[in-house]
């Protein structure tokens, strides 16, 4: 068994201890300052291949920190706001309230156009900037916006910021970069999504800083020759963009330098070498131009690159020959002790990265990798056991509901002991599911039941309860276990509601799709369960037993006997969950007069109620 794990250790990269590591350190320091105190001393210039490198380092790290300084920001502030709804110092689900935090945003960040919030009910919050700077907040339908109930949906199982396609602003004239967060609350559940975006023409002049190396010859390309962002863009009207084109070429921006840049490059192996992958150097009407490019990731599904271009003769305006020996040693001193510096937080960066994959695994996030190499052999292993953690504890999540394991983490063993309580049982169960996909391939089989499970799941989710298993297409959910609670009929209620809607609403979907329709029986029920650990001592399940379960289950079966050819969705409710209910006028259901139906099993019939 202790095979695998060397043979894992051996494709590692050469590690050195922490004490080792922090000796090399400061030996460096002294052995650098040394060299270059008697070289300069000697006499020592610059020359032109090394201040090209220093350069060109420096506009293109330049140009990429200040992209970053842009747009990062506003992705921090979702998430922020997001954090904020989740601690539940912020009310999302309140238009007003969401509509004002939304503007509250807006007036913050200058680069952002538009700041929106899409709930469940699918209905999208806005605060939008007018062109003479107002802000004004509406709320629209989210069908009403092309493609936007697809993306919605997909970020209900997204975790985290991220940078979305670029689209098209009819209002505006320009297209868009957009960054969207789910936002969820502690239990990790779904209430909505937020999203702003920034359009090219505020990202050309965000980045338009001519104080920085390469003043204004700054570009952003998206692919081979489409411009992003560029000083032409700033204002892009007269550029003929538009939805089917909404980025211009390099050849349409006005620049004849940049249009040049995929030119053969002019050959200089001196240069070339020095330059490397930074850049390349071009010629254009008989005066070279240095390109300085790099790519830069996680802003929307395609990398942009990133650069400046300068004339060749910038990379030798400031050379300058120092004579004062003193002097350069001192600041060849400096500039050891600051490498030391920088190896020392380096290093406290990685022990934070520990740090903060310790704490994440701690808030039950695991979604995320936690381990980043280190040539620390401390630190690289201690990042290699949190990572294995990581692995085994995704999985240990993805079995138990995050809310048990959130009770275990409080209170131990005792806060899930075995009990009678009152709970409501909920049954759903696709009708014919089996005919339906006998045809279907195994993959598409799974995705229908995965994209099921994910509506159902989510309206479960919203509602507190938690879901026990999955049997076959049915789904068993419970209310009242963890944490008990009073209104727990009127919870499983209103999710089942939401899961009718839902269905109906995916329907529609799959109908314009050509599809088949999925048709669903709910069957729900109160009463006494016994609520703990079930099982041998080796394998327990968290789970209930009792009379009550399997009377959910046969109203959910009792669904055959009222389900129409019609209807896609029955939902039965026993009488005993109607009485549960504390405020059934806040439900806003009048179901019609019970029947009375006598279950297997029983003597006595039931009072059933249909409420969809």
């Amino acid at each position: 068994m202790s095979d695998a794990p060397r043979a894992v250790r051996s494709r590692q990269p050469w590690r050195v201890p922490l004490i080792a590591a922090l000796a090399l350190a400061f030996g460096s320091l002294a052995l650098i300052s040394g060299v270059a105190y008697v070289a300069v001393l000697a006499g020592a210039t610059g020359t032109t291949e090394r201040l090209l490198v220093d350069r060109a380092g420096r506009v293109i790290e330049a140009q990429v920190s200040m992209v970053k300084s842009r747009l990062d920001p506003v992705a921090q502030e979702l998430e922020l706001i997001a954090a904020l709804a989740a601690q539940g110092r912020l009310d999302m689900e309140s238009p007003v309230a969401a509509r004002e935090t939304l503007a509250a945003m807006l007036a913050q960040m200058p680069a952002v156009s538009i700041t929106a919030f899409a709930s469940l009910d699918l209905q999208l919050d806005r605060a939008i900037r007018r062109r003479d700077g107002a802000i004004v907040r509406d709320t629209v339908p989210l069908a009403d916006i092309p493609g936007s109930i697809a993306g919605f949906r997909e970020l209900q199982t997204a975790h985290g910021a991220f940078w979305g396609d670029l689209f098209w602003s009819p209002s505006l004239g320009q297209p868009m970069l957009n960054v969207r967060a789910p936002v969820r609350r502690k239990d990790n559940a779904f209430i909505g999504a937020l999203v702003a975006t920034v359009g090219i023409g505020n990202l050309s002049q965000l980045i338009d800083d001519p104080s920085q190396p390469g003043g204004g010859n700054y570009f952003i390309l998206v692919g081979h020759d489409r411009v992003l962002a560029h000083r032409r863009l700033i204002d892009p009207r007269g550029l003929g963009l538009s939805a089917a084109k909404p980025l211009p070429t390099i050849g349409e921006v006005g620049d004849p330098v940049l249009a040049h840049i995929w030119d053969p490059p002019v050959h200089s192996p001196t240069i070339e070498r020095a330059l490397g992958s930074l850049g390349h150097i071009v010629e254009v009407d008989g005066r070279r131009w240095v390109f300085v490019r790099r790519e830069l990731k996680g802003y929307g599904p395609e990398p942009w690159l990133v650069g400046q271009y300068f004339p060749i003769e910038e990379a030798t305006s400031d050379l300058d020959r120092l004579t004062n020996g003193a002097i350069v040693g001192a600041v060849t001193l400096l500039f050891a002790t600051l490498l030391a510096l920088l190896m020392g937080l380096r290093m406290a960066r990685s022990i934070r990265t520990i740090t903060s994959a310790a704490e994440a695994i701690e808030r039950l996030e695991f979604d995320q990798p936690m381990h980043r190499p280190s040539r620390l052999r401390e630190i690289d292993d201690a990042g290699h056991s949190l990572e294995k953690a990581r692995s085994a504890l995704k999985w240990f999540g993805i079995y138990v509901p995050q809310r048990l394991v959130q009770r275990l983490m409080e209170r131990g063993e005792e806060g899930i002991a075995s009990r009678r309580v009152e709970v409501t049982v909920m049954f759903t169960d696709i009708v014919g599911f089996t005919p339906q996909v006998e045809s279907l391939p195994e993959h598409e089989t799974a995705e229908l039941l995965n994209h099921h499970f994910a509506l159902v799941g989510a309206c479960i989710e919203h509602e507190h309860g938690i879901i026990d298993k999955y049997i076959g297409d049915s789904v068993m959910a419970l209310w009242g276990v963890v944490p008990p609670r009073d209104d727990h009929a009127g919870a499983a209620i209103r999710a089942a509601l939401a899961i009718a809607r839902v269905m109906h609403e995916d329907n529609g979907q799959r109908r314009a799709a050509g599809k088949a329709p999925i048709r669903l029986r709910i069957g729900l029920h109160s009463g006494p369960a016994v609520v703990g650990n079930i099982g041998a001592p080796g394998r327990v399940n968290f789970t209930v037993v009792g009379d009550t379960v399997n009377i959910a289950q046969r109203f959910e079966q009792l669904g055959k006997e009222f389900m129409m050819p019609a209807d896609e969705v029955v939902v039965l409710t026993s009488g005993e969950t109607l009485t549960a209910v504390k405020d059934r006028e806040a439900l806003g259901i009048d179901p019609p007069p019970p029947e009375r139906r006598t279950l297997r099993g029983h003597e006595q019939p039931f009072d059933v109620y249909r409420l969809v």
